[in-house]
């Protein structure tokens, strides 16, 4: 399975997919789970301050970059049940080790879950990129002979690579406040865009397992408190949910209760009200 995981920023997606990597690391379908942190949002998954600990951490810098091919990544992937590779690197060198690391866990004897943070940025809609990147989501096959499956996490849907949003066969999207962003995903939607604009809007014709249990058929919210120090903190968020099996549900972020703190960019926490 490939999964897209996207939302306007702020609506609580790197939360989310931080819960969804704790959820996979805890559970038994994958033996190993590879996080690209492009942007230093899933550290709380590594330190014993914030939670269990239970992912290694590797900085991806310069003599990453020049020395570790996808045998060296690999290595380290056999070595580590959850590993969260973190950006030191500008962005054009890291699309160069994010292609290394896929190659690696494609190339896995284990079944690899391979988490890709501001994916606009390591597989961008109408610029270059590695074609191993790009294979990951659109080519079924692996080359080790195990699955490896992927989560591609972005605010910016419209930048995404159109191939790669094509062959995700699941998604949680959440709002919306571009209609580029909208028109990326509105040939894969069984249901009005207009479910994904932001803040609660009347939606005509949508389907009732999608109405709000409170207010109906109106688009996707976010609730929003001020934190400890004032500044707004996203607290819950709704958001669509399907999958090629013809799954379709609302769902609201707070009914995961991971066991790591979600530490953000700027370590802060995103509270979900739990």
């Amino acid at each position: 399975m490939h999964m897209l995981v996207s939302a306007v920023s702020g609506w609580g997606k790197g939360w989310l997919a931080h819960a969804l990597a704790e959820k996979n690391i805890n559970g038994d379908t994958f033996g190993r789970i590879v996080v690209l942190d492009t942007s230093d949002e899933f550290r709380g998954l590594v330190s014993k301050e914030t939670g269990p600990g239970l992912a290694s951490h590797w900085f991806a810098g310069p003599r990453e970059r020049d020395h570790f091919d996808p045998g060296v990544w690999g290595d380290m992937i056999d070595q580590n049940e959850a590993l969260v590779v973190g950006r030191h690197v500008d962005k054009d060198d890291w699309k160069e080790v994010a292609r290394d690391v896929i190659l690696a866990c494609r190339q896995s004897q284990h079944d690899v879950l391979v988490v890709i943070d501001e994916a606009h940025g390591v597989a961008p809609e109408g610029e270059g990129y590695p074609d191993e990147i790009k294979d990951l989501a659109t080519d079924g096959r692996t080359e080790g002979g195990s699955a490896t499956s992927s989560i591609w996490i972005t605010q910016r849907l419209a930048q995404l690579c159109k191939k790669v949003v094509g062959n995700c066969t699941a998604r949680f999207l959440g709002g919306y406040q571009s209609g580029n962003d909208l028109n990326a995903v509105k040939d894969v939607l069984e249901y009005p865009k207009e479910a994904h604009n932001t803040g609660g809007q009347s939606v005509p014709n949508l389907p009732e397992e999608l109405h709000a249990p409170d207010e109906g058929s109106i688009s996707v919210r976010k609730w929003v408190e001020a934190g400890p120090h004032g500044d707004p903190q996203t607290v819950n968020s709704e958001w669509i949910y399907t999958d090629d099996s013809g799954k379709i549900e609302r769902v609201e972020s707070n009914r995961y209760d991971p066991e790591c703190e979600h530490v953000g960019a700027e370590g802060k926490r995103i509270e979900v009200g739990l």
